[in-house]
């Protein structure tokens, strides 16, 4: 009989842009992974009522539109930018949301490790250095991708500019010190099959023996 632990949780990080997402569906597609969203749960999160009930106290209704749903757009307007004031807003929201994120990541690995069917469970979130998510993950690994590439995927994505970019990513760690505690470094500046590959002779390498896994 396999035990829960034969499972790793593996967390994906990288710079904003470096196809985290894209590599996780890659592997996805040629063996049995689960792909957890924290971006997408993230997402969720801002529909629960006691979860907007606290925004609109913090923010007030500047970030709700007519229907009671918050601008995810205005609201980043408010907490990401160098002043003080977006530096308080984006702890003031981070308390609120990253809770209750944790709780819906720890769920999913819980359940994903229950049903026991699959190799290894991904977990992709941008921030899960700087929220202390990586305590729920056995392994780290870093997405290499060049700055000029992960540009054109949020220009092309998201209608980002270079300067949205940078001040995105100076509210998280710097890259240098997210690889530095990385397990294991993928490079996605080729083609994602490539970069999937490599991902998935990762898990192979940490993946218990047989005789690990009978109790």
């Amino acid at each position: 009989m396999s035990c829960h632990k034969a499972i790793p949780t593996i967390s994906l990080i990288g710079g904003i842009g470096s196809g985290k997402s894209a590599v996780a569906k890659t592997v996805n597609s040629f063996r049995p992974i689960r792909v957890i969203d924290a971006d997408k749960i993230g997402h969720e999160v801002l529909d629960f009522p006691e979860v907007q009930q606290k925004i609109r106290a913090r923010f007030g209704s500047v970030v709700f539109n007519e229907q009671g749903i918050i601008i995810r757009k205005e609201l980043a307007r408010l907490v990401f930018g160098e002043t003080k004031q977006h530096q308080e807003a984006l702890d003031a929201l981070e308390k609120i949301v990253h809770p209750e994120i944790h709780r819906r990541l720890e769920q999913e690995i819980v359940a994903a490790r229950s049903e026991g069917q699959v190799d290894a469970i991904l977990v992709d979130a941008a921030v899960i250095l700087e929220a202390g998510w990586q305590k729920l993950c056995d392994h780290i690994v870093f997405i290499e991708c060049p700055f000029e590439q992960r540009l054109h995927r949020v220009t092309e994505n998201r209608g980002w500019s270079a300067a949205e970019l940078s001040k995105r990513e100076n509210q998280q760690l710097p890259l240098s010190e997210k690889r530095k505690l990385a397990t294991s470094v993928i490079h996605n500046d080729q083609d994602l099959e490539s970069a999937g590959l490599q991902l998935s002779r990762f898990i192979d390498s940490i993946l218990p023996t047989e005789k690990e896994t009978i109790q």
